[in-house]
């Protein structure tokens, strides 16, 4: 997988990403970027990543449908012996993963990355992000101002910003 040039968010989809995210709030939102990555065999520096839908998705940390929770992750917990919950963690529900895939092969579109909130932080991935994030691939993180930035996660150690460029018609 190509690492982006950038990411182009189009009609407004920087906005709804936004605000589906901080309504989720005190928890993490949790959501799926879906568009067209435009990239050329014959052009290597052309490689941009157009989002033109966001998926809202269910955050299931700690449900009883919950993968994740299951898992050793509790060296995780940050030093003040912070629980782990839906305010700190997020878990995109299966059912959530599997429409969004069938509606974008349905409207010829990828899904690109998933997108999460971190309401009492900052927008940068923490060591549980990179630790269950797919390596190599993109992550899209708000923060408590509803500020978007997007990583390029190499792998569970290595990690380093993409640009985001807004899109519009207007």
């Amino acid at each position: 997988m190509k690492i982006p040039k950038y990411i182009e968010f189009h009609n407004e989809t920087h906005c709804a990403l936004s605000s589906l995210l901080k309504a989720a709030e005190p928890e993490e939102g949790c959501c799926i970027l879906i568009g067209k990555t435009n990239s050329s065999a014959n052009d290597h520096k052309r490689n941009i990543w157009e989002v033109t839908h966001i998926w809202n998705c269910r955050n299931i940390w700690g449900e009883q449908e919950s993968k994740l929770i299951d898992q050793n992750i509790r060296p995780f917990s940050n030093k003040k012996n912070m629980q782990l919950s839906k305010k700190n963690r997020f878990e995109i529900d299966s059912k959530d993963q599997i429409a969004s895939h069938k509606w974008a092969r349905e409207n010829d579109l990828e899904v690109l990355c998933c997108a999460h909130s971190h309401p009492t932080g900052e927008n940068n991935p923490s060591k549980i992000d990179l630790l269950l994030h797919k390596s190599p691939g993109l992550m899209v993180i708000s923060n408590m101002d509803g500020d978007l930035k997007a990583w390029w996660i190499k792998n569970k150690l290595n990690f380093h910003s993409v640009k985001i460029e807004i899109f519009s018609l207007t």
